[in-house]
């Protein structure tokens, strides 16, 4: 998501494992803090105050019921996070299974949702042509041919796939080579290690569906601000990792503004987008996740952007007569 999305850390850090550097990307925050800091304080002080953004583990409790736990979590891979908490793990091991937001993970899986999928993928009148300038293009071509396509396969995308594309890191995928996992992995991790039934809460293509049917103008902006921002995919990462330590991933929103403002991306575009990609998708995580709580003991692992503000999985579960309280 900064691809659109990023938190504070006093200086920039470097990526690496094991002791071994892989790349050096930059927080955002660091630059933005450099060239104004008025405009960093003011996005993250209205990020703090977004509702329930304060916490990612919470206990979500019904009287009759064993307490249930939900977690945010980060989906980049960042290798100062290469563990869960111990308030986590307690969580965990005493549930009686784990839901995450997709639990198809095979390559079997994975093809058949790609094969769902395929047309809301593909473009027939080389839509990305009438939309983007030359220099663009060149941009998306780029990131296919990293991703091992053939970078003719451009013209052949909708927009939103080729935001997905353009989202791709090398580093995240040098750190992955290294064994590096994101929190989603090593919660999955955990579950088979303690032999937890894993379940997801939406599939993968009902996930590709909620991007497909993203009105044609907020893709546009969306993938323009993706281009623009391709060059520092590595230093979003890196931003969303502290953004996530601090609690104030909100900002990701305002920051992707400031970061991309050729892109289009205005607030009403950003609030579009924002309510597909998260207020939509919560309503569906919670309709499968409403089974689960009345069962009590299982344990909910969600991005984190989910869980915050008014349309957040912590709000909803509370309008749906859960006590839901941050343990951290």
């Amino acid at each position: 998501m900064l691809a659109l999305a990023v938190a504070a850390q006093a200086n920039p850090s470097a990526a690496s494992t094991s002791g071994l550097d892989i790349c050096s990307p930059t927080s955002v925050l660091y630059e933005i803090d450099h060239n104004n800091r008025p405009r960093l304080q003011k996005i993250l002080a209205d990020a703090s105050r977004v509702a329930n953004g304060e916490a990612v583990l919470w206990r979500v409790e019904k009287d009759g019921t064993a307490p249930s736990h939900l977690f945010g979590t980060l989906h980049v891979i960042n290798d100062s996070m290469q563990e869960l908490s111990p308030a986590t793990r307690a969580a965990l091991d005493q549930s009686k299974l784990v839901a995450v937001e997709s639990a198809e993970t095979s390559r079997s899986a994975y093809s058949h949702a790609m094969a769902q999928a395929a047309p809301l993928m593909v473009s027939t009148d080389r839509e990305l042509q009438g939309i983007l300038a030359e220099d663009e293009i060149t941009v998306v071509e780029k990131a296919i041919s990293n991703a091992g396509y053939a970078p003719q396969l451009a013209l052949a995308l909708k927009p939103w796939v080729a935001i997905m594309f353009l989202a791709d890191s090398e580093c995240q995928k040098k750190l992955q080579e290294r064994g590096a996992k994101s929190m989603d992995a090593l919660v999955v991790d955990r579950a088979t290690e303690k032999g937890l039934p894993v379940i997801g809460l939406e599939s993968m293509f009902e996930q590709y569906r909620s991007l497909a049917t993203i009105s044609r103008k907020v893709q546009v902006a969306w993938l323009k601000a993706s281009i623009e921002l391709y060059p520092r995919v590595d230093d979003i990462s890196l931003t969303m990792a502290e953004l996530y330590r601090f609690r104030r991933l909100e900002a990701v929103w305002a920051l992707t503004q400031e970061m991309a403002p050729g892109a289009g991306l205005d607030d009403a575009t950003l609030l579009s987008l924002r309510t597909e990609l998260v207020g939509k998708r919560n309503l569906r995580m919670l309709e499968s996740a409403m089974p689960l709580l009345r069962n009590g003991g299982a344990f909910i692992a969600v991005g984190a952007m989910h869980q915050s503000g008014p349309d957040g999985l912590v709000a909803l579960l509370r309008q749906r007569g859960f006590t839901v309280t941050a343990v951290e």
